[in-house]
């Protein structure tokens, strides 16, 4: 029997045993082809300072012609229709209901958040009268955009549960509530089996109430490690992500019934996160386009679990420097979203164009050009490499890191989260580490693990990055890979807790990695639970992470008390195993997160030398490999995507940046003085590889050289 046909029959049994209530919105709606309009990288100007009709002459001499409209504005969209430029439409759902606002101009958001018990949402998203005033504004504004060249339809801006990701405990509203108990009813085999995951004795599901965080938080502690229990309130906060998701594709719905023509999301993504409804699987299968900040990978994430069909884009403001605009650019078209949405406050002034806007006119005219539909039309193409994404373990991941706060967690802000969340920090660490490899991973969740997309997707490495929490059914269908053949590498903790987010007698996977582990040893110093502690920094520094634990090249161990069994051989470091190597997996007791303090630096390389070690053992090398000066390139990366005949390969500076919703973010890792020779060395023979932005046929081959501009990306095709 076939690797693939083994694992997708133990999928199928796997399924079965799946329990990880709530669901929700797990059937996704139908795709919307992109319009003519949106036939390629567009960068759309959002109306702040700028009107794009008045300035329509500064636009054209910097080679820009898109923008946005708020709501409904007869004389832009008048514009829109003579001038064919395309826009998209924002708030078509008005603001205040998938939007509360803020402190300062309403009172909503300083109702939910920094309170510590269950709050009624303003505007619950459970009320029928809530949904049918959206559904008013969008047959407005919709019916008035439709058959204009509007690229997509954005219900509104920033959308949250609460206040982004801050932590708000809604939605006690009757009809939430009893939207929660139905999820439970439906997740649960039976009450019995509800209890026994609870420890609780309820009678019912209709006489089960949510609990707060507040409620639970006291167990989060290092003696009460091994017996902690979180699942009534992680399915709290599932069953509010599934509200969320269910409500957006409600809207899609209704929106495609008034045209189906143009895709129908949101602007202004955070990251994925226990609070906001910000379940990437949910959130992915709800709408058709979106605008998501470049927080906790999911750029990376929504290209993994979307199409090309269903268009995500970038924030974009200006750094002022030029350079680093340029790279912004040439990145994300690289990384294959469809555009980007400016905030241009300071970019028109006086009848002006600023001068570091002028200075990308050239960069704004060949990203918007026919070198974007080599990339963006193109099928991504993955090396056999996935990362699993679990919202049970964000879940508990966000519960570890509040520890340290104590009772004052309902402080802890989405920028602080957004900042020092250990577990979106480890899968930006993992993604920076393979893709200084040369490998290009991909994100896989739930609902593909259990449908077989290991076999389907053809991969042959599987990483658990920071995945505390799988069910019965998720560890079913790893060990099916692993029995096929695939190779399995996790990082500290895994699996130790089940699909709720209650903690295991024993490591779900202990047996695949053939390790145990005493608890009561405690992590990192013995008494810390947060990897990174908010309490000393909002950023990641040495001062406040992994405080007192033992290094390992580099990298924090975590775990204490584990072993190993006579299956096994590893790295003992102070009393624990820091590296587990076993028949089918490699079991790592160290926590990515140090490589992103000293990528730049270049003292990551053993932990590079240690994960490209294990790919290689696998079988997995890298398509490409790169050099600058005939010296080994740091911090780029090559992104290939398949096309009908031929494949593009893109070439571009790999940077640190820490995205913020209100800025450029900041950077680590210089670009470079100035143009430097690239060498190219593949691992295979390529035939008719040539150069799409000069031109330059470079041939049939093994290694070339080209020229190369950091800021810019080099873009090739060859054939498939």
């Amino acid at each position: 029997m076939s690797m693939r046909v083994r694992i997708a029959s133990i999928c199928l049994a796997a399924a079965s045993l799946l329990l990880n209530a709530p669901a929700g919105a797990l059937e996704a709606i139908a795709d919307v082809t992109p319009p003519a309009s949106w036939g390629g990288f567009v960068i759309l100007q959002w109306q702040v300072n700028t009107d794009a009709e008045k300035d329509r002459a500064l636009y054209e001499s910097v080679n820009l012609h898109g923008f946005h409209i708020d709501r409904k504005n007869d004389e832009l969209q008048a514009f829109a229709r003579s001038s064919g430029w395309p826009y998209y439409l924002d708030h078509a759902a008005d603001k205040g209901f998938l939007h509360l606002g803020d402190n300062i101009r309403n009172p909503d958001v300083a109702a939910v958040t920094r309170k510590r018990e269950i709050i009624v949402r303003p505007n619950s998203l459970a009320d029928p009268a809530v949904i049918e005033k959206m559904h008013s504004f969008l047959r407005e504004r919709i019916g008035a955009a439709k058959g204009s060249p509007v690229v997509g339809y954005a219900f509104d801006d920033e959308i949250s549960l609460g206040n982004f990701c801050s932590p708000a405990e809604v939605d006690g509203h009757p009809r939430a509530v009893a939207f929660y108990q139905k999820e439970l009813a439906a997740g649960y085999s039976s009450i019995g089996q509800l209890n026994a995951e609870y420890g609780t004795q309820f009678t019912d599901f209709a006489s089960i109430k949510p609990v707060s965080f507040e409620a639970i938080r006291g167990r989060l502690t290092s003696a009460g490690l091994g017996a902690l229990n979180l699942s009534q309130w992680c399915d709290w906060r599932a069953a509010m992500d599934s509200l969320f998701a269910d409500v957006l594709t409600e809207l899609t719905r209704f929106a495609n019934g008034i045209d189906a023509s143009v895709p129908a999301g949101f602007v202004g993504g955070q990251a994925p996160s226990a609070w906001g409804g910000y379940d990437y699987r949910k959130l992915s299968k709800a709408v058709q386009w979106m605008e998501a900040y470049d927080i906790g990978a999911s750029n990376e994430i929504l290209r993994s679990f979307w199409s090309q069909r269903r268009p995500h884009v970038q924030t974009f403001f200006s750094s002022h420097d030029p350079h680093k605009d340029s790279w912004f650019l040439w990145y994300y078209l690289s990384q294959g979203n469809r555009g980007v949405i400016s905030w241009p406050e300071d970019w028109f002034k006086d009848g002006q164009v600023a001068s570091t806007i002028k200075d990308l006119a050239s960069t704004f005219k060949e990203v918007q050009g026919p070198v974007s539909r080599l990339i963006i039309d193109g099928e991504f193409q993955h090396d056999p490499i996935a990362i699993y994404y679990s919202q049970p373990s964000i879940q508990v991941g966000w519960a570890l890191d509040a520890a340290c706060h104590g009772g004052t967690w309902a402080n802890r802000s989405s920028s602080m989260d957004a900042s020092i969340s250990t577990g979106g920090l480890a899968r930006i660490a993992w993604l920076k580490t393979l893709q200084d490899a040369g490998f290009q991973p991909e994100f896989i969740h739930l609902d593909q693990l259990l449908d077989g997309g290991l076999a389907k997707g053809g991969y042959k490495v599987l990483i658990l990055s920071r995945a505390l929490c799988l069910s019965d059914g998720e560890a079913a269908a790893i060990r099916a890979f692993a029995q096929a053949g695939g190779r399995v590498i996790a990082d500290d903790c895994c699996a130790i807790c089940d699909g709720h987010g209650r903690m295991r007698p024993s490591g779900a996977l202990d047996e695949l990695f053939a390790v145990k582990r005493d608890l009561a040893k405690g992590w990192l110093n013995g008494t810390d639970l947060t990897e990174v502690n908010g309490e000393l920094g909002g950023s990641l520094s040495e001062k406040n992470w992994a405080i007192g634990a033992p290094r390992h090249v580099g990298m924090a161990v975590i775990e204490r008390g584990l072993a190993v069994t006579a299956l096994a051989e590893g790295l003992r470091l102070e009393g624990t195993m820091a590296v587990v190597r076993s028949k089918q997996g490699l079991y790592l007791n160290l926590s990515p997160i140090g490589y992103l303090l000293h990528r730049s630096d270049g003292a990551g390389q053993a932990w590079l030398d240690l994960i490209g070690g294990a790919l290689k053992d696998a079988g997995i090398v890298p398509r490409v490999s790169l050099t600058f000066a005939g010296a080994p390139a740091p911090l780029i990366e090559a992104l290939f995507w398949r096309n009908a005949k031929r494949t593009t390969m893109c070439i571009v500076k790999n940077l640190d940046r820490a995205a913020k919703i209100d800025g450029f973010g900041e950077t680590k890792g210089g670009l470079g003085a100035g143009a430097t020779t690239l060498g190219i060395h593949a691992g295979k023979p390529l035939k008719g590889l040539r150069n799409e932005r000069t031109g330059r046929v470079l041939g049939d081959g093994e290694s070339w050289e080209d020229g190369f501009v950091p800021w810019e990306a080099n873009v090739y095709s060859f054939d498939n």
